[in-house]
């Protein structure tokens, strides 16, 4: 059975991470993140003593640790089962009121039975469907924890909280049936967007062939979205870009007038140069750079860009609106 690392103290917790932040020679924790390929907010979740180290976790980050330091932190651990609370707690309560738990029990399964929502993973791929593939590449993780599948989005809070409030979650709802369950971060300026689904797990994974947990440096553009119609895979790149996109102004003096920029930035070459691929496929101009950057330069190529792909989180249209009005 899977073990978990309890450290003696919240201190011996702060002071191991720093410990490995320092071994890895990174400077902060999201560069930790995508060498562990887990979600950034998992992590601090680990960070903050919110969720128990796994064992293997642990083994892995003491790697690059002196023996003297291992030794330290292997002196001020313990370890438990991944299910030891329950397992101390539930044995207790449930034979001192065995009848009561029994019924509740019965109760609990009809009720979850009833609610647990399941749809067809191999649903018509539409443009919401496709758009909502690349904001999951872009912006996504998904992964199963015990009997719970869970696919998340993070957005910057508060500019994009009434993006994944009203319009994530409406594509959502059309698609799945699935309202998100949003809620504040208590320790990052962000936005949790939650989904419980074992079929939109199974259909990111098994369908549409990507990788649960963090996936941001080995995601692939699914093969049933290249091979589909322009609108589908420009649907798909406005995903990518209302997640990983950006839109601001360059006030050079060297420019006669404020000059704009649309830029896509992700750490993955593949998509970076399919995309590009894809762009000179149906003759949009653009500039790609250092395999990890796309840029439209200047109104008329975003205008071009602007009329083949459909973005929708304010946190870009927003800019676009005001650059537009301002330079009328």
């Amino acid at each position: 059975m899977e073990k978990r690392v309890i450290f003696n103290s919240n201190k011996i917790r702060d002071l191991f991470f720093l410990q490995i932040l320092n071994s890895f020679k990174l400077k902060n924790w999201k560069s930790l993140s995508d060498i562990l390929k887990i979600n950034r907010n998992i992590l601090a979740d680990y960070r903050f003593g919110r969720l128990t180290l796994p064992e293997d976790l642990y083994e892995k980050l003491t790697v690059k640790l002196d023996k003297s330091k291992v030794n330290f932190f292997n002196k001020n651990i313990s370890y438990k089962n991944r299910n030891w609370g329950n397992i101390k707690g539930g044995k207790s309560a449930y034979l001192k009121n065995k009848e009561v738990f029994d019924k509740g029990r019965e109760k609990a399964i009809k009720v979850r039975r009833e609610k647990v929502h399941r749809f067809d993973i191999n649903l018509p791929l539409n443009r919401e469907l496709s758009y909502f593939i690349g904001l999951f590449i872009g912006d996504g993780f998904t992964n199963k924890y015990g009997r719970y599948y869970l696919t998340q989005f993070v957005g910057h809070f508060p500019s994009e909280v009434n993006y994944y409030k009203r319009i994530v979650s409406n594509i959502s709802n059309n698609l799945f049936g699935i309202i998100p369950k949003i809620k504040k971060d208590r320790v990052a300026n962000a936005i949790r967007v939650n989904l419980y689904s074992k079929d939109l797990f199974l259909m990111f994974t098994k369908r549409f062939k990507n990788l649960s947990g963090r996936k941001s440096l080995t995601a692939l553009i699914p093969n049933e979205i290249l091979n589909s119609e322009k609108e589908i895979i420009m649907s798909f790149i406005a995903g990518i870009y209302d997640a990983e996109g950006s839109f601001y102004i360059d006030k050079r003096k060297s420019y006669k007038k404020p000059y704009p920029i649309l830029e896509l930035h992700m750490h993955n070459p593949r998509i970076i140069n399919k995309i590009s691929d894809l762009f000179n496929k149906f003759g949009i101009p653009h500039y790609i750079r250092d395999n990890i950057r796309i840029y439209f330069y200047g109104e008329a190529k975003i205008n071009i860009f602007l009329k083949n792909v459909k973005i929708l989180n304010p946190k870009i249209t927003n800019k676009i609106k005001k650059f537009y009005e301002n330079s009328v």
